[in-house]
C-alpha cells in the first residue's frame, strides 16, 4: 500500500487530507462527492481520522477512491485495461491445437501463464508481524467507517474475505460488507448466490464451523480481484497473477487452516 500511495502521488492522482475528520459520515461523504466527479476525481488519503463519539484518534490513514478512474486502475495494474481484457478474451476463446504449429503457438501462450498460480510461502508474512490474539482483538482500534446515516453501524467495506469449500477443493476470495458488532465480532454479509455462501451451506449441513480469514490493506489489486465476477470455483487470485505476471504470495492463517495472501 505504501508503494501504491507513492505511485499515485508521483502521478498527481492523490489528494492528502490532513484535516481532522470523523469516521462517522464525514470521511465517507467527502469520498462519495469525489467519486461522483466527471473524471472520477482523485484518490483520497485521510491522515487524521477520529471517532468523535468515543474521542479516539487513529494513527492509521484511510485511503479511498483508489479505483475511481481508468488512469488509476492502469497505474495499479501496471498495464492498460485493454491489454488485460484482450488476454482474458484470448483465454476464453482458446481452442485445442489442430497441428504441430498450433501446438507450438499454444505452448508459448501457456508458458506465459506459468506465473498466474498463487505461491505458498512457508514462513509468516509481513501482515503477521503484529499479532492481536484472543482477548487482545479489538476492532475499535481501527478506523472503521459508518458510510450512511441509516446503516446499522460501522462496516469494513473493502475487506478481502478468504474461504474454502468443506472438502478444501475450492477456494474463494470475495469482498463482502463486514459489520462491526462489538470489539471482537463481525457480521458477514454475502448474497445467497456468492461462492462463500455456497461454502457456508456445506458447513452448516455438516454441522461444522466455517473458517474465514479477512485481510485488510496490502496491494489494492487483491481487493480489486476479490470483486471479479469469475465462474463458480475459480480462484480470484488467478486474476492477480494474470494481471501482474507474478504469482500472488500466500501464507497460512494464524488461527485457522486457511491459506491467504501475504501483504
Amino acid at each position: 500500500m505504501k508503494r501504491t500511495i507513492e505511485l499515485l502521488k508521483k502521478n498527481n492522482e492523490l489528494r492528502v487530507i490532513e484535516e481532522e475528520l470523523d469516521i462517522y459520515l464525514e470521511i465517507p461523504h467527502l469520498a462519495y462527492a469525489e467519486v461522483k466527479k466527471k473524471d472520477g476525481g482523485k484518490a483520497l488519503l485521510f491522515t487524521n481520522a477520529v471517532d468523535r463519539k468515543s474521542g479516539k484518534k487513529f494513527s492509521e490513514p484511510i485511503a479511498m477512491n483508489l479505483f475511481g478512474s481508468y488512469i488509476r486502475c492502469e497505474l495499479l495494474f501496471g498495464r492498460t485495461i485493454e491489454s488485460v481484457a484482450d488476454e482474458i478474451t484470448k483465454l476464453l476463446h482458446m481452442k485445442p491445437p489442430a497441428g504441430f504449429l498450433d501446438k507450438l503457438s499454444m505452448a508459448n501462450e501457456l508458458f506465459s501463464l506459468k506465473n498466474i498460480f498463487p505461491k505458498r510461502l512457508k514462513k509468516e508474512g509481513e501482515c503477521q508481524k503484529i499479532k492481536y490474539l484472543d482477548d487482545a482483538v479489538d476492532l475499535y482500534k481501527i478506523p472503521v467507517l459508518t458510510t450512511w446515516e441509516q446503516d446499522g453501524g460501522p462496516f469494513i467495506t473493502m475487506g478481502q474475505v478468504y474461504t474454502q469449500s468443506l472438502d478444501g477443493e475450492m477456494v474463494n476470495l470475495g469482498m463482502y460488507r463486514l459489520q462491526v458488532y462489538d470489539k471482537n465480532h463481525l457480521g458477514m454479509h454475502w448474497q445467497i448466490h456468492k461462492d462463500s455462501s455456497h461454502f457456508f451451506d456445506q458447513y452448516q449441513k455438516a454441522g461444522k464451523k466455517m473458517p474465514v480469514t479477512v485481510a485488510i490493506g496490502g496491494d489494492p489489486l487483491y481487493t480489486w480481484c476479490a470483486t471479479a465476477p469469475l465462474p463458480y470455483g475459480v480462484n480470484e487470485l488467478l486474476m492477480y497473477g494474470l494481471i501482474k505476471k507474478e504469482p500472488a504470495k500466500l501464507v497460512k492463517s494464524l488461527t485457522n487452516p486457511l491459506i491467504f495472501r501475504k501483504m
